[in-house]
């Protein structure tokens, strides 16, 4: 009798560890034919759907580089068959759902987030958006209008010229640099609601879009809620994108702005894009470069000058091929010209032998997030899909962790070396009320005269 009740007490337990789901991650192909990457999420209250749509747009010389920004606000709010303009927003609010658009030079990316009981209502009404855009005519001059305003305010700003100058310096007058830059701003206002919508018919198709949907769902709804969604939209055309050129050839520009109340310096170069891999590496070195008031080029400028300012790194890119490593802060003017010696001479010695501290310690807050992506659909639908246009697997969105402890000092040393601009290649930058601040820096009074600085 004894072994009969242990055996049954091992069976329970093993019920009870069987009962205990797992994350996973599958690709499979809805009723309809749409291919999609599905990650089970166990016991998640919401379901994410994430798409990415390619597009060659912002690199085409024959179009309005303005149109797709007003185009991602004006496919939702202009109303659809069945839904009056404006009102999506208060539906998604009373059925605790989010649904955004945004567009990059190589996608427009859509996503769905809403609670598991309200997915159904709000697959329909993302849909109707998707398929039968009414587009009206009231809400793109609105749209539009808010359009013009927000990037005026923003070339009010002696900074964002600056990047503006970068744009024409490494760039030049191409697509991409106009559709990054929204430049010339008259490009906003001679947009039409015609061009937006040949936009969209040209962009919001089945072919070749990346679909991921997340949460605690069966392959039988997620199949389903696909179809819903994609399968009235036409097939469309496969997007063939030509490579963007960039020059990163070191040179050393200022914009003068006698205005600005203080000087900002930048120093931008190229790295890989992150479809070559070691991008956790790249994190890390970021964060121990410039991530905090603990980094290197933190300390370096506030010891270097005695100033109660910082420097900060951070990654960024023109495009998912274009990727940039930039270090920037604000620097009193008096001090330019030194401040530049100072974050030189930091950033080579890094390259050189990175001070990453305990790297251990350094991983960590990566490890916790990437531990609660897998328990978020909404994160770990967007890590997914990030992974597949980086032709690696939805998986991925689930392994972060293990990932990064394949992170080494070695890796990380290696990474630095190998993949890091070296100090001399760097682009410098300078915006600044003094035209005498920065020796040698090619002087400029506008942004586009950066493209002719050598």
């Amino acid at each position: 009798m004894k072994h009969l009740v242990a055996a049954a007490f091992a069976v329970i337990l093993l019920a009870g560890c069987q009962e205990k789901e797992n994350a996973s991650a599958a690709t499979e192909t809805s009723p309809g034919g749409i291919t999609y990457a599905r990650i089970y999420i166990p016991e998640a209250d919401d379901v994410a759907i994430q798409i990415a749509w390619p597009t060659n747009w912002a690199l085409r010389g024959d179009v309005n580089q303005a149109v797709p920004y007003i185009g991602t606000d004006l496919i939702l709010a202009g109303g659809a068959e069945g839904f009056p303009p404006g009102e999506v927003v208060e539906t998604f609010a009373d059925l605790k759902a989010e649904g955004h658009l945004s567009v990059t030079p190589d996608y427009l990316f859509g996503e769905l987030v809403a609670p598991k009981e309200n997915l159904v209502k709000a697959v329909e009404i993302a849909a109707a958006h998707l398929a039968k855009p009414t587009m009206d005519q009231g809400w793109f001059d609105r749209i539009q209008q808010g359009f013009a305003a927000n990037m005026a305010e923003a070339a009010s700003q002696p900074a964002n010229n600056g990047y503006d100058a970068l744009r024409w310096a490494i760039l030049g007058d191409t697509p991409l640099r106009r559709a990054l830059s929204v430049d010339p701003p008259e490009m906003i206002t001679t947009a039409t609601r015609a061009e937006v919508m040949d936009w969209y018919q040209q962009t919001v198709v089945r072919k070749g879009a990346k679909v991921v949907i997340a949460g605690e769902i069966s392959e039988a709804d997620a199949g389903g809620a696909v179809d819903a969604l994609l399968s009235r939209l036409p097939a469309g055309k496969a997007v063939v994108a030509s490579a963007p050129t960039a020059d990163f050839a070191p040179r050393r520009i200022l914009l003068h702005v006698p205005t600005a109340q203080t000087s900002t310096l930048v120093l931008m170069g190229s790295l890989p894009p992150t479809r070559e891999g070691s991008e956790f590496e790249d994190l890390l070195l970021a964060s121990a470069l410039g991530g905090d008031d603990k980094s290197v080029l933190f300390d370096a400028v506030r010891t270097g000058l005695r100033a109660s300012y910082g420097f900060g790194a951070g990654l960024a890119g023109y495009s998912r091929d274009l990727r940039v490593m930039v270090l920037s802060g604000e620097v009193e003017t008096a001090k330019l010209a030194e401040a530049e010696t100072i974050v030189r001479a930091a950033y080579s010695a890094f390259l050189t032998a990175p001070k990453m501290g305990d790297l251990t310690a350094r991983k960590e807050p990566f490890k916790a997030n990437g531990e609660r992506t897998a328990t978020l659909p909404g994160a770990a639908s967007s890590s997914a899909l990030m992974a597949l246009l980086d032709g690696e697997d939805a998986n991925f969105a689930l392994t972060l962790p293990s990932l990064l402890n394949k992170v080494t000092d070695a890796t990380v040393q290696a990474r630095a070396a190998s993949a890091f601009p070296k100090a001399e290649a760097l682009i410098v930058l300078a915006v600044s009320p003094d035209a005498a601040a920065l020796p040698g820096a090619c002087v400029i009074t506008s942004p586009a005269e950066a493209a002719n600085c050598r």
